[in-house]
């Protein structure tokens, strides 16, 4: 679900029943919205997608939104705090307690507290400090003015994990047209000699890429992190369809490029296939390039209680940039059934490598379907909406 604001100062039925509080007529140009986040690491796609990129397209409607500054704490109408800023994946015990004590203290002198939250936690205890990051996420939850997930079932898991009187809002994660990070600056570009290097390595990928489609094989591609300790997933859900595609190359010729952070685990499962393999190391500059040089996107997911609430941005990206999918299904895909193969992987491979009219038509409608959900525009606008009654404390104090 993504919450759509159609109207500039005001929204009728629906969501605004449910919400009252969020939908008024507020004047969006004198707000002053901020996100907390103690450490910017923009290699963490979570942060791009549901921080830098809202601040950005808040900011060119005209609102003044920013990263959390300290000195300003007392100006904000409202701060939003990323769930995982509470985890020692991501911080310290004694900074998360701070955020705590942080939001405990803004909410007291009138400012609107936001909890956002883009991945289900409490699905995996591996030990006693997660364990304790999950009732500070308890805690964030229940002094949060509003809660945002990504997804509808995580919206689900956090009202019943959380005891909250109301489902949280959900926002989805917009599609990354380009990765950008805010330090990004032309001068840098041109001078980084390790973008020189990348897109040498594209060039490098896209010669063997165009080698192996002039022989009639078709290049599969699988991205994204390989892995963490807290769930199950990662690089090795490819291992469940090898023999799959195996039994598809005898078939059709097909090609498989990993792209991800972790060149051992890939030569240790999937260097050594009856069919050729590529390992890329995931680079921000390239990535997105290297990813439409391949003709489907391969999404493999173990479903449990971790995946089952993960938003649907790996099959928007792939959609948007061009890309065939075939994928296991989770709750957030099933909008996408039409344009993709879902749990479907031998028939969905076979008609895709067999049939290009299928292909180019589920491609150019899923590009269509992708942008209608999650623009970046309407993902602004689910922002805006979940923001626009903070309260006029704030601005009274200047």
């Amino acid at each position: 679900m993504i919450i759509r604001w159609p109207q500039r100062y005001g929204y009728s039925g629906g969501i605004a029943s449910a919400f009252p509080e969020l939908f008024g007529k507020p004047d969006t140009k004198t707000m002053r919205a901020a996100w907390y986040v103690p450490e910017v690491n923009e290699r963490r796609a979570g942060l791009r997608y549901r921080c830098t990129y809202p601040i950005a397209a808040l900011q060119r409607r005209g609102i003044n939104a920013a990263l959390f500054d300290e000195k300003n704490a007392e100006l904000y109408d409202a701060v939003t705090f990323d769930a995982w800023t509470l985890f020692p994946t991501v911080t310290s015990e004694v900074a998360a307690e701070r955020a705590l004590a942080l939001a405990e203290r803004l909410k007291a002198n009138g400012t609107r507290i936001i909890l956002d939250n883009c991945d289900n936690q409490f699905s995996g205890s591996p030990d006693q400090n997660w364990r304790d990051a999950c009732n500070r996420l308890r805690r964030l939850a229940n002094q949060a003015n509003t809660v945002i997930t990504c997804s509808d079932e995580l919206a689900s898991v956090m009202q019943a994990e959380c005891g909250l009187t109301r489902t949280p809002l959900v926002i989805g994660d917009p599609i990354e047209t380009r990765i950008r990070y805010t330090s990004d600056s032309l001068l840098r570009s041109i001078a980084s000699p390790g973008r020189k290097l990348s897109w040498f390595r594209y060039i490098r990928h896209r010669a063997q890429i165009t080698i192996e489609r002039s022989q009639g094989i078709s290049p599969l591609v699988w991205f994204g992190g390989h892995g963490n300790s807290f769930s199950e997933g990662g690089m090795l859900d490819l291992k469940r369809v090898v023999p799959i595609l195996s039994a598809m190359s005898q078939e059709h010729p097909v090609s498989l490029t990993v792209i991800s952070n972790n060149r051992s685990k890939f030569e240790s499962h999937f260097s050594d296939l009856p069919f050729s393999t590529h390992y890329i190391e995931w680079d921000r500059v390239n990535f997105l390039a290297m990813l439409r040089l391949h003709a489907i996107s391969l999404i493999p997911i173990a479903l449990n209680e971790f995946t089952r609430c993960k938003s649907a941005n790996r099959l928007t990206l792939s959609l948007y940039h061009g890309l065939n999918v075939v994928a296991d299904a989770i709750p957030s895909y099933r909008d996408f059934a039409n344009v993709c193969a879902l749990d479907d992987w031998h028939g969905g491979l076979r008609k895709y490598l067999a049939n290009p009219g299928l292909r180019n038509r589920h491609k150019a409608d899923g590009k269509a379907l992708a942008l209608a959900k999650f623009d970046i525009d309407r993902i602004a606008d689910a922002w805006v909406a979940a923001l626009n009654h903070a309260s006029p404390s704030a601005r009274e104090r200047q």
